[in-house]
């Protein structure tokens, strides 16, 4: 059985967009809630996972449908959309390292312990707004078709 490049890039954003958002959030409230780090230490390594995957998935599958129909890149409202998602591999990279790192070690004094979570944060909000840019991006990208067809 083989998908539809088009129907699996918008399946791989949605699930990005969610776990792109969640995984973040839960990330700066392990950093911030300084109290309940232990509590927050597996639900912050399960969705950074997740996040850093959905996140390659969507990149992969979007690089694929590119490959599939070349003439995507010269439409003005994919290359935003291209830019975004290619801005967003790198810091969607870095902030799972960041959470796997931060949540191994899981220090508890010492250095470590302020600047692992000021960089889960730092590479935290890049994401976000990496994220939501690039959704918005596709979405309107999405909808330009779905009014065209119209």
């Amino acid at each position: 059985m083989d998908l539809d490049p088009g129907s699996l890039h918008t399946t791989a954003a949605y699930v990005a967009v969610v776990l792109g958002i969640a995984g973040p959030v839960i990330g700066i409230v392990y950093a911030v809630r300084i109290d309940r780090r232990d509590f927050w230490r597996t639900p912050m390594l399960v969705s950074g996972t997740l996040t850093f995957v959905a996140i390659l998935g969507a990149y992969l599958s979007g690089r694929r449908l590119v490959d599939a129909d070349p003439s995507l890149l010269s439409d003005p409202l994919v290359a935003p959309h291209l830019e975004y998602a290619d801005r967003l591999l790198l810091p969607g990279a870095g902030f799972f390292i960041l959470v796997v790192l931060t949540g191994v070690l899981n220090p508890r004094t010492g250095v470590l312990r302020t600047v692992l979570p000021i960089l889960l944060v730092g590479f935290a909000v890049v994401v976000l707004v990496l994220v939501v840019l690039s959704g918005d991006s596709g979405a309107r990208h999405l909808l330009d078709e779905i009014v065209e067809a119209f």
